[in-house]
């Protein structure tokens, strides 16, 4: 590796720039990037699905639907594979030949002195991209100028001229060209590229548009959908490996469809050539051939309205077996047929030239059939092709419309070998959707602000459509923020409008699902020519209609998912559908369709998509997320894809706490005013690999032991604390609050009374509830009484208990008057080393009083102090044994330490007391001559009286007051004798109170899910 230096107007150091170098070089290394785990995982099964995750009454047809259109769960995804058409430097993606300075990020940003370039890679039998890179710094010219600079977003110097340079202005792109984008493709042992023994026979469409390939291929009834679809030039070399797609929808069985994004310019020219080959390509265990067939652009495929599948007959016995497809368009005018046939097997061993091959309608009602027959100069092995003209006479189109007729071809000279199928609707996915919003401008006076003529609040809705081998229109329309009366099909006529279906009487609850079963040939043509339009009209805002033109939906990954994300705003007269889904690598797909007026009378919309979270119901404790998917994207469509979404993220977007904001961008600095069109997204199926682990929302509340202290609260290692630390992955931010079943949310340290049993108290520690029940102290008095909503019993003198306004209020919970109780404190819990009273002042006041428990003195040094679990005061530690040792002659032994009994018996015998209260549960030792103040249970240490051992008895005495001679004397609280009051101030008579913030309000606020409180006897 070289070491780079640049001048040092660059003000970039020589380490930097070796550094930068390093990231290039490894980037340009080409090697894939690591690929996510592909555990398997269904992300079409329910049970996979948070709380949550399914769709509300209002997005959801409710009851029975008819004919509504059902999400296949069977198939499972399968392994991403990277594609090997396209290079990736960080998150930038290349296609072949295509060359560009690699952005470095801030601060560097675009590093100019470098040019990196996607070249193609023969490996074995593929074609890879891999990224290569060169610094062009050594390529600039020597200049003999004095003056030259570097121009910005150049690398080398150049000599300033007097005069002005010119400015090479970026080509555009050409016009796409729109005719001869449509191919087909027969593919059975025969036709590929290395002949196969198998009798499976498939065949394909393919369109080319905006840069992306559509295919849709129509697999024989109970063939196994395949492992991968695989792309490949004439001499075998794999160019490309797509996952196949079974269409997530039951009325277009037996066909897989996909998309073929940012197709390289090279492979597109392969394309046009006819020199591209597409290969289905089985699973290792299912113990089928690959096959094959070369992608041709046939005659009729661009005006195709019917095809069929043409596959051996169940008689014919050959180990090379034939197949086949039908492309039928139909003429307008005379309403005929025309026939394209690819066919090849029919033939017998000895035909070569001049062969008769028959073609069979034959409607399926009785109807007799129709017989053509044509002459084959020449016979080819792989692929034969016949056209030709024909008709069934007057009600041939709504036969072929309804699937009613089949197709059979053989040679007259080997019938045995025929091959036959159903016609049915043209091959493809026949998925059609539209965005219901304002009609979109058809001429320059119309773009205008949409609220120029209409007023808001708009409405937004969405339709779906499906075209089943039947023929019958499969439709689901939901419509929002508007009062509907009517709902149409139409299709545009010479004369006028012209209703395809009026559906009015099947739309209820914002919803319209059913089938069109009848459609005539004058409809189906209409509908895969993107000529039927939805019309909603409602009466509201002064006659507001929403319209859309059903087409073809692009069948991508995010299709998967069971219906799109509706974004409206009431104050704009857009909207927009996402598409979203989510596959076994954790990758988030999403394709973005915009409908409606773009503001300022714009040609195409100006946008951008932001995923922003508001969490409530998974996991509100840690921080939400606001993310930019798209920045700046220009036009109406948008399929695309993203990593960036953590298993949290994910989580949340499977529990429906999701939205999607699409801001519509004003100006050139990207800005606006407009309110975001936004929406919730709900239905998502998330693989259980990519979520958290079910046990990291919440664990069920912890009854811990009162008398027994936890070693530690937190277990750093617990999924319950260290959430979504798995292998190499960004781990969530750490959050130490917590969440009880009624969706509240407290903060780490607070606690409060359960709510489902007021006589126990929970606390939030580190993430984590722990639940006690109230602990009552023993009372020195008879006859007891609790008090109604007390868990604790008092003693019957105190005249205040029961009456709200003389109650006294600690850590938001109410105690009456003459109430002891031991306070609760995070973390540890009840603390019975201390005890508080409720109790009324001398003004007559409720007032909380708490007192810790007097330890006595210890005879030990403070080194041997030892505190034990569970208990209040300190004790000596005992000393260790010390050796026995004989001394001398005499025999004496030197006695051990004192025993705390042997000491408390010495400090008896030498005329010590032990002294106990009758309102406390502590006994005192006191040494002979010893004063102490005595310890109350209600009021804790009570200095005003003072208490004296001697000689093994112990008087008390109260203190000595003086006598005053004033006329006005008060009795403060703190002191134990009355004083003048003209010697006191007023903050000593009316001590100032502080009282702490209450958080019971806040918390109630926040809620979710997880924790049970559990209801348990107080005892």
């Amino acid at each position: 590796m070289k070491w780079l230096k640049f001048d040092s107007g660059s003000g970039v150091s020589t380490l930097w720039i070796f550094l930068l170098v390093l990231q290039v070089a490894l980037l340009a290394d080409g090697s894939p990037l690591a690929a996510p785990s592909a555990a398997d995982g269904r992300p079409g099964s329910s049970s996979s699905r948070l709380p949550g995750g399914g769709r509300n009454s209002e997005e959801t047809g409710g009851g029975s639907r008819g004919g509504d259109i059902q999400l296949k769960t069977k198939h499972e995804w399968k392994r991403r594979h990277r594609k090997s058409s396209e290079c990736r430097l960080g998150r930038e993606r290349h296609n072949i030949n295509e060359e560009w300075s690699p952005n470095l990020g801030p601060p560097f940003g675009v590093w100019s002195c470098v040019k990196c370039q996607c070249i193609p890679v023969p490996k074995k039998r593929r074609v890879v991209a891999k990224v290569k890179c060169r610094n062009v710094k050594n390529e600039c010219p020597k200049l003999e100028c004095t003056n030259a600079v570097v121009l910005p977003g150049a690398c080398c110097k150049t000599c300033v001229a007097a005069s002005t340079p010119a400015v090479l202005l970026p080509r555009d792109e050409p016009p796409e060209d729109l005719t001869g984008r449509d191919f087909a493709v027969l593919l059975n042992g025969r036709t590929s590229q290395t002949p196969m023994t198998t009798s499976r026979v498939a065949t394909g469409r393919l369109s080319l548009r905006r840069g992306t390939l559509h295919f849709s291929f129509l697999m024989e009834e109970g063939a196994p959908p395949p492992e991968s679809i695989q792309f490949m030039n004439d001499t075998g070399n794999i160019l490309e490996i797509l996952e196949a797609q079974p269409t997530p929808y039951e009325a277009t069985n037996n066909r897989l469809c996909g998309t073929w994004t940012r197709m390289p310019k090279e492979y597109k020219a392969l394309l046009r050539e006819e020199k591209m080959w597409v290969s289905l390509y089985p699973a290792e265990d299912s113990g089928e051939d690959v096959i094959s067939g070369l992608v041709s652009r046939y005659t009729g495929v661009d005006t195709e309205v019917f095809s069929s599948l043409l596959i051996p007959s169940p008689t014919a016995n050959q180990t090379l077996s034939g197949g086949g497809t039908a492309i039928i368009s139909v003429d307008r005018k005379t309403d005929s047929l025309h026939v394209s046939l690819v066919f090849n097997g029919v033939f017998g061993a000895g035909e070569t030239h001049n062969a008769s091959v028959a073609v069979q309608l034959m409607p399926s009602r009785a109807l007799p059939p129709v017989i053509d027959t044509v002459v084959l100069s020449k016979i080819a092995s792989d692929l034969n092709r016949v056209e030709y003209m024909t008709t069934l006479g007057e009600s041939s189109l709504r036969l072929l419309t309804r699937g009613h007729v089949s197709m059979k071809v053989w040679s007259q000279a080997a019938p045995d070998l025929a091959i036959e199928g159903l016609v049915t609707s043209r091959v493809t996915c026949n998925v059609f959707s539209t965005v219901l919003s304002l009609p979109e401008p058809q001429s320059l006076e119309d773009a205008l602000p949409a609220y120029e003529t209409y007023s808001p609040p708009y409405g937004a809705g969405w339709a779906l459509l499906t075209l089943s081998n039947e023929g019958d229109f499969e439709y689901q329309i939901f419509v929002k923020g508007i009062s509907v009366t009517s709902l149409k099909l139409e299709t545009q006529h010479r004369k006028g409008p012209r209703v395809v279906k009026d559906i009015t009487p099947s739309f209820s609850g914002s919803w319209a699902n059913g089938t069109y079963s009848r459609p005539t040939y004058r409809d189906l043509d209409a509908l895969l020519r993107g000529k039927i339009e939805v019309v909603v009209s409602s009466d509201d805002t002064g006659g507001q209609v929403l319209k859309g033109m059903l087409n073809q939906v692009a069948v991508t990954e995010a299709l998967r998912s069971p219906q799109p994300v509706l974004l409206l705003s009431p104050q704009i007269s857009m909207a927009a559908t996402v598409w979203i889904a989510v596959d076994s690598a954790c990758v988030t797909h999403y394709d973005v369709m915009v409908g409606g007026r773009p503001p300022a009378g714009a040609p195409e919309p100006f946008w951008n998509l932001t995923l922003r979270e508001e969490d409530t119901e998974f996991d509100p404790r840690l921080d939400m997320t606001t993310m930019f998917l798209e920045n700046e994207v220009k036009g109406r469509e948008l399929f695309a894809h993203s990593t960036e979404l953590d298993k949290l993220s994910l989580s949340r977007l499977g529990s429906g706490v999701t939205y999607l904001d699409l801001v519509l961008i004003q100006s050139e600095e990207g800005e606006s005013s407009l309110p975001p069109l936004t929406g919730l997204v709900k239905g998502v199926n998330v693989p259980p690999k990519c979520l958290l682990d079910s046990d990291v929302a919440l664990p069920p509340p912890v009854i811990i032991n009162p008398d027994v202290t936890p070693d530690r609260i937190c277990i750093s290692d617990s999924h319950r604390v260290c959430i979504n630390q798995q292998d190499g992955s960004h781990a969530a931010e750490r959050s130490h609050k917590c969440k009880d079943a009624d969706n509240r949310v407290f903060e780490d340290g607070s606690s409060w009374q359960s709510p489902a049993n007021t006589c126990s108290m929970c606390m939030c520690t580190k993430g984590e509830i722990k639940c006690q029940d109230v602990m009552c102290p023993r009372l020195e008095c008879e006859d007891p009484v609790t008090p109604p909503g007390q868990c604790c019993p008092v003693c019957p003198s105190a005249h205040d208990i029961g009456r709200p306004e003389k109650m006294c209020n600690f850590n938001d919970v109410r105690y009456s008057v003459g109430a002891v109780w031991y306070p609760f404190l995070v973390p540890k819990g009840f603390d019975k080393c201390v005890t508080c009273t409720c109790q009324t002042s001398s003004r007559g006041e409720p007032s909380v009083t708490c007192a810790r428990l007097s330890c006595p003195a210890l005879v030990c040094d403070e080194s041997m102090f030892e505190q034990k679990p569970g208990a209040c005061c300190p004790t000596c530690k005992p000393p260790p044994p010390e050796p026995t040792v004989v001394t001398g002659d005499t025999g004496v032994i030197n006695n051990p330490p004192l025993s705390e009994d042997e000491y408390k018996a010495n400090i008896l015998d030498t005329g010590g007391c032990i002294y106990r209260h009758k309102s406390s549960t502590f006994q005192y030792l006191a040494k002979n001559g010893e004063e102490w103040h005595p310890r109350v249970a209600s009021i804790g240490i009570y200095s005003c009286i003072t208490c004296k051992c001697k000689d093994g008895n112990v008087t008390c005495n109260p203190k000595q007051c003086p006598t005053l001679t004033c006329q006005k004397m008060v009795q403060v609280d703190v002191e134990c004798c009355p004083r003048c009051q003209d010697s006191i101030d007023a903050s000593q008579l009316f001590p100032a109170t502080r009282r702490e913030p209450s958080r019971g309000a806040k918390n109630k606020k926040k809620a979710n899910p997880r924790i049970r409180y559990q209801r348990r006897n107080s005892g």
